[in-house]
């Protein structure tokens, strides 16, 4: 845990920008994404620096950001497929009858 302040403010900005992007969403949901994309940063930033031998503090806020994006895309895609899983069953006649 002995980074450099640049490196934290980087990384809480990145995880206030993705808790801002999630207005629509629930309180929770938005502080569960945050902290998920921060963990990312915060885990994956030493060694994404080291390999493009860049800043850890711009790899974290690039990790948190680009998480973010990837959960997101992620948890839309695996929405949409309950969803038409759930159209489908139902077009063909399936599922539950009452």
């Amino acid at each position: 845990m002995d980074r450099p302040p640049e490196f934290w403010v980087g990384l809480v900005a990145a995880a206030l920008y993705v808790f801002r992007k999630n207005e629509s969403k629930s309180i929770w949901m938005r502080v569960t994404e945050a902290g998920i994309s921060g963990g990312l940063g915060f885990s994956l930033a030493p060694g994404a620096a080291q390999w493009a031998g860049g800043s850890e503090a711009i790899a974290a806020v690039l990790i948190t950001s680009l998480g973010y994006l990837g959960l997101d895309v992620l948890t839309s895609r695996v929405a949409d497929r309950a969803v038409i899983h759930e159209i489908i069953v139902r077009r063909l006649g399936g599922g539950s009858k009452p």
